[in-house]
């Protein structure tokens, strides 16, 4: 089993600011990135920063805790497991409005990306 090693991250994309600490990552977006590929709509977006590390392990799991000033609709947080431009899973919290966020995923494959989503408090 391999333990977290801040270390072995490595950037696809750098954000604006960021900070890393064995238990605290801070990372600060600039407006209007995103991660999404073609839809019936025709937005495509590829320019969130990821932070990543690779993992020699056929399974495994992780635990994560986010907090976010969100204040903007669009404004999200979340997870991301990427391959690539075309080939990526994400899980987020997105800022709604004072009511509600939505708790989503979005499934990319072979460039093209899929949403499931649930309104939250």
């Amino acid at each position: 089993m391999e333990n977290f090693n801040c270390n072995r991250l490595v950037w696809t994309r750098q954000p604006k600011n960021y900070s890393i600490a064995e238990d605290k990552i801070v990372i600060e977006t600039l407006p209007h990135t995103d991660l999404w590929q073609k839809t019936y709509y025709h937005f495509q977006n590829d320019n969130a920063p990821v932070l990543q590390m690779t993992s020699n392990e056929d399974y495994f799991s992780f635990t994560v805790k986010t907090s976010f000033n969100s204040g903007h609709r669009f404004d999200q947080c979340g997870l991301v497991m990427y391959l690539d431009s075309e080939n990526w899973l994400k899980a987020s919290i997105e800022y709604e409005n004072e009511d509600y966020q939505h708790l989503g995923s979005v499934v990319t494959n072979q460039g093209y990306s899929d949403w499931a989503t649930t309104e939250i408090d």
